[in-house]
């Protein structure tokens, strides 16, 4: 009897280490924190041909259209990591896309979505166009009217999925004090050159360390690889114009994104890493596992105990 208990908490202790890695770090991911928003709200008739009064009734259809888009997209996220797509008609139509870093699980993604779509709802309201980006994932989408027929089943000539420009939307610098760090402008820009060639080796997506700098760039699902290149070119660019100094920069081009992050002391070696911070997995796996041997320790000296116990008063 007791073999078999031992036998039986050793395959449940051996099944729950095993998934214990999964678990710490999809708990562990700040996926859903707000990085920043954009809102823009325009008059309710610029979606007005003649009619008059008709603006009460598209507020609605937009809101209708507003709301089929973002719950598509959220439906789409369960199994993608980009989507684009156009809803609603000819006159009152809104396209947008979302997309997800690349290396975060599915479950993530679907869980970011659906973060963006209440976020986008309670912050942009009815907004004519927005773009959230969270930790994890982003939002885009704008309202226009359709004049050419057939163009809602063509999005490839919508204006909103045209190729960008890679224009400066939002920067973050952090920590200005490297002016004192020997060589920090040179790594910073030989570790953004290395993101620049991997974003083209790895299909829109780096992720890299290079000497004491923590690289993560993505380009927009949308954007050709010849582009995503010159989209991270320009994001180096423009981090060693607006960031010179700083320990940490993020940078947000249309098409594109890059941060960076400087470790002084050691560099990260696990996956899922956050801009700005080290996810400790290897720490949290050990105190979790040794944790949960003691108990099971525990159980078995107790059931063993019981047992010699039970064998005495039998005799």
């Amino acid at each position: 009897m007791v073999v078999h208990l031992i036998s039986l908490l050793t395959q449940t202790l051996a099944l729950i280490i095993l998934s214990l890695p999964s678990i710490i770090n999809t708990s562990q991911l700040d996926y859903d924190t707000l990085v920043f928003k954009q809102c823009d709200s325009l008059a309710p008739n610029i979606f007005q041909k003649t009619r008059p009064n008709y603006s009460n009734n598209i507020l609605f259809l937009r809101a209708q259209a507003l709301s089929s888009l973002l719950r598509k997209l959220e439906s789409e996220s369960s199994w993608s990591k980009f989507f684009k797509t156009l809803v609603g008609n000819e006159e009152h139509a809104v396209s947008g896309w979302f997309q997800c870093r690349e290396d975060y699980p599915n479950g993530i993604c679907h869980k970011c979505v659906g973060a963006l779509r209440e976020i986008s709802s309670r912050l942009c309201g009815n907004a004519t166009s927005a773009r959230i980006h969270l930790r994890g994932c982003h939002l885009i989408y704008k309202f226009e009217r359709i004049d050419t027929p057939g163009a809602l089943n063509n999005h490839h000539n919508y204006k909103l999925f045209e190729s960008p420009e890679h224009g400066l939307i939002h920067k973050i610098c952090e920590g200005a004090t490297a002016e004192t760090l020997a060589g920090f402008e040179e790594m910073r820009a030989e570790a953004l050159i290395a993101a620049e060639t991997g974003v083209v080796d790895g299909h829109g997506f780096y992720e890299d360390s290079y000497k004491l700098l923590h690289v993560v760039a993505q380009c927009d699902g949308h954007v050709e690889a010849c582009d995503c290149g010159e989209c991270i070119s320009s994001a180096a660019a423009a981090a060693a114009e607006e960031c010179r100094w700083s320990v940490a920069g993020q940078i947000y081009l249309e098409g594109c994104h890059v941060s960076y992050t400087y470790h002084p002391h050691e560099l990260p070696n696990d996956s899922y890493h956050e801009e700005g911070s080290k996810v400790n997995t290897g720490k949290s796996l050990a105190i979790v596992v040794g944790g949960v041997a003691a108990l099971v320790f525990v159980a078995i000296f107790f059931m063993f105990l019981k047992s010699l116990r039970k064998k005495g008063d039998d005799c």
